[in-house]
């Protein structure tokens, strides 16, 4: 009898549990969004340094070539700057470094000696990328099936981890949209706080981009997330694993990682830069 009672009860756990699992990723992937954008208002008090690097390979599949450039990423009234600050982990050349500074201080003084109509003009076109942004992340909920399918610790974080796949049915609103129908993804959300701890996206189909830049089937992004200073999550590294064709002529068979350090947070000197220009 306790063997039956046992069976039964496993095979209502088999068919309860999908269906739930279903139900229970969605809102799970709402608070997630909700908590990057909450997160994003911290993350701009930080400036980094960003390390690119770009391998090539032959057809054969054997590296070619191999690079990386550093940066020094500032914040800047509601953009970025990236200073180069190093090639193939070496210093620049105190000349090259003079240039890179120069650039950079030209930058600055060009957004503080704004008018209020060239500044007005610049900020109407960052919040149109914004906005672009939110409207394109509030499809993902549209276009796919989220499924909740056990949980995980990534550097002592306890996550859910919930795949997405295409959804049936759904029509994209835009040529950008069209990309979420040709691809599935495996996501790692922190149990904590919702915030967006690492994720895999792989490639269904051939994706063309800005009509200039197909990206083949089968290529991966990764991503992952840190905590810092107990208050907000940055990128810790990414990386993009790629068979591609540019203006369907340019091959490109390579790997792109970035990974970030020296992580602080603004000063009050350098904060300046912001607080001022603002005004």
């Amino acid at each position: 009898m306790k063997r039956s009672t046992t069976a039964l009860a496993l095979l209502c756990f088999c068919l309860v549990c999908p269906a739930r699992a279903e139900e229970d990723a969605l809102p799970i992937i709402e608070q997630a969004f909700e908590a990057a954008e909450a997160n994003l208002a911290l993350a701009r008090l930080y400036v980094f340094h960003e390390r690119v690097e770009e391998r090539r390979f032959n057809k054969r599949g054997e590296e070619k070539k191999r690079e990386s450039k550093t940066y020094d990423v500032t914040l800047l009234e509601s953009g970025e700057y990236r200073r180069l600050i190093a090639i193939n982990d070496r210093p620049l050349y105190p000349a090259t470094a003079a240039k890179e500074q120069k650039r950079f201080e030209k930058h600055v003084k060009k957004v503080l000696n704004e008018t209020p109509k060239q500044r007005e003009k610049r900020l109407a076109r960052i919040e149109r990328g914004h906005q672009e942004g939110v409207e394109f992340l509030a499809q993902i909920t549209k276009a796919f099936d989220f499924r909740l399918i056990g949980a995980d610790e990534i550097a002592g974080v306890a996550t859910h981890v919930i795949t997405a796949e295409p959804k049936d049915g759904y029509q994209p609103i835009s040529r950008e949209t069209k990309v979420l129908t040709r691809v599935r993804a495996k996501l790692w959300i922190s149990r904590d706080d919702h915030a967006w701890v690492k994720a895999e996206i792989e490639t269904l189909d051939n994706i063309t981009w800005a009509l200039i830049f197909k990206l083949r089937q089968g290529a991966t992004i990764r991503f992952q997330q840190r905590r810092f200073n107990d208050e907000v999550w940055l990128m810790e590294h990414w990386s993009v694993r790629l068979r591609a064709r540019l203006a369907f002529v340019y091959k490109l068979n390579g790997e792109f990682t970035g990974s970030y350090s020296n992580f602080r947070r603004f000063t009050t000197d350098a904060t300046a830069v912001h607080t001022d220009a603002a005004r």
